[in-house]
């Protein structure tokens, strides 16, 4: 009884604890009426993930990493806030989602 008690709360447990797709978290600040604005980088499994946001600078820079190199874009706020979506990738690569709201 005991055994089968133990196994379905780790079940249970590891069904709870999953972290969200990159998918999932696009969608949710598309659902606070953000817009995609670009991809850069190539997508694939993550290990976690980061924001980029300011309601005050003139320009964000999104980063990422591609085949173990370092690239970088900057984006003006003249008309818009922008968003950056940072993915840590399980193989030590990035991609981010650069998305942008109207002020």
């Amino acid at each position: 009884m005991f055994i089968k008690f133990f196994l379905l709360m780790i079940i249970f447990l590891n069904s709870v604890g999953c972290a969200p797709s990159a998918n999932e978290i696009v969608e949710d600040w598309k659902a606070r009426g953000w817009k995609i604005e670009k991809l850069h980088g190539e997508q694939g499994p993550i290990e976690r993930h980061g924001k980029l946001m300011s309601e005050r600078a003139k320009a964000i820079e999104a980063s990422w990493v591609q085949n173990g190199i370092r690239k970088t874009r900057i984006y003006s706020q003249r008309n818009h806030n922008i968003l950056v979506l940072r993915f840590f990738k399980t193989d030590g690569d990035q991609f981010v989602v650069v998305m942008k709201k109207k002020i």
